[in-house]
């Protein structure tokens, strides 16, 4: 039996099915169940099977419905990482909502207030001043958590409400568009935009934006080329050297004689990308620097990191800024690549800040996780409008499988007696929070 238990922990396969095993069944036990309340509720299993196709078409297969369905995963991604990194270090940032809201307000005025400058300048400005709003709105709760025990989801919720007026606020008085007779911010500077993938073959004939391009390419030939080799200095730089100038010298010519994305009206937008390398900075971040030991160290316990002499107020401080930093630039992606006025207008309600707790916890916290548990939420939130039009089953009935997947996956022993599962719970998990003492 016990050899058994041994080969369990070292093999990699049975460890990923532990690790992925339990997510799936939450997801799939909320699905049936949705069914069953579908089912209960018309009287005909025939319209079980029309919601759930008209969801699926509308994600994936009717015209844009997948370019819309990873417009909704971005947003997820930056949010649900925003969670996580709060989650290893022990703290629930239940505020990223209003941060997000922060950080749309703040590119927004950036984009109008900045100077017209080349995108490779100003769109990494507008962005910056998005994650910057969006940092120090959390940071105040996370000074207040370590210097006086005020428990983060407390305060965090306080400050949704106030951020979600001060934005109102803004938005309706200074930063009101005095050209437009909706409430709104003026539209931001063309080159603060996020281009669509439409755009890019146009976008790169300009040759600012073929060097920002190809800076973007040398920045992750070097990653990669460090992550396997990281002796050779001179082959790092010389690969960064040579992808850069290949792809400043080619990209525009070859994407003008041929470019797949062609439809004019296709909304997917770049922040994908950038979406995408932020899970991959805080995977890198929570399990190869130091830093993400710290922060680890803290979430698992606070008392062993104090008598190994890290600065515990320092850490969560700077954990609260990194969550609101990334909530922030969801805001920002929101604001200058998704809204039809590239502006931030009044009536700016998303809810996708409240989704991403749940898909933290789907993801177990997990970086990779949280790509596909943000894929996931966005595919029902995309497909929910063509399944209530198919079916004539409310579309809120998405909001209920959500609300099961996230009540299965944080009670697995609920799961288990439910499926009549053997296993428990492991030992050392962090907790979520430290409880309500601070």
């Amino acid at each position: 039996m016990s050899s058994q238990v041994e080969t369990r922990k070292r093999n990699p396969v049975l460890q990923t099915l532990d690790v992925i095993g339990m997510p799936v069944i939450a997801t799939v036990l909320a699905f049936v169940i949705g069914a069953l309340v579908i089912w209960l509720t018309s009287g005909k299993f025939d319209t079980v099977i029309a919601a759930y196709a008209g969801m699926i078409n509308g994600a994936f297969i009717k015209t844009r419905g997948l370019s819309e369905t990873l417009i909704a995963t971005t947003p997820y991604i930056l949010l649900g990482l925003a969670v996580a990194i709060g989650f290893k270090t022990g703290l629930f940032n239940i505020g990223v909502e209003g941060q997000f809201f922060i950080g749309a307000v703040c590119a927004a005025w950036a984009g109008v207030a900045l100077p017209q400058m080349p995108a490779v300048i100003m769109l990494p400005l507008v962005v910056g001043a998005g994650a910057l709003g969006g940092a120090l709105w959390a940071a105040v709760p996370g000074y207040l958590k370590a210097k006086t025990g005020a428990h983060e989801v407390i305060t965090t919720m306080m400050m949704n409400y106030i951020a979600f007026r001060l934005v109102e606020f803004l938005v309706s008085s200074p930063l009101k568009d005095p050209h437009s007779t909706a409430v709104q911010t003026a539209r931001v500077a063309s080159n603060a935009e996020f281009w669509s993938l439409y755009q890019i073959p146009a976008r790169l004939q300009d040759p600012f934006n073929a060097f920002g391009v190809a800076l973007a390419f040398a920045l992750l030939a070097w990653v990669l080329a460090r992550s396997f080799n990281r002796a050779n200095r001179a082959l790092t730089w010389g690969s960064a050297v040579v992808v850069g100038a290949v792809a400043f010298l080619a990209l525009p010519p070859l994407t003008q004689a041929w470019w797949p994305l062609n439809d004019q009206y296709d909304r997917m937008h770049i922040g994908l990308f950038l979406a995408l390398a932020a899970a991959a900075f805080i995977s890198w971040l929570l399990y190869k620097t130091t830093l993400g030991f710290e922060m680890r160290t803290v979430g698992a316990n606070p008392d062993a990191a104090q008598y190994a002499g890290m600065n515990s107020t320092r850490i969560i401080v700077l954990t609260m800024a990194i969550s609101g930093a990334l909530a922030g630039i969801a805001g920002t992606i929101e604001v200058l690549g998704v809204s039809t006025c590239r502006c931030l207008p009044m009536f700016f309600s998303s809810g996708y800040g409240f989704d991403a707790i749940a898909i933290a916890l789907l993801a177990n916290n997990s970086p990779l996780g949280i790509i596909f548990g943000s894929f996931l939420f966005g595919a029902m939130r995309n497909g929910a409008d063509l399944m209530e039009l198919n079916s004539g089953v409310s579309k809120y009935i998405i909001s209920l499988i959500q609300a099961l997947v996230l009540l299965f996956v944080a009670a697995p022993a609920m799961v288990r007696w439910m499926l009549h599962l053997r296993g428990e719970d492991k030992p050392g998990s962090v907790p979520l929070t430290r409880g309500w003492g601070g």
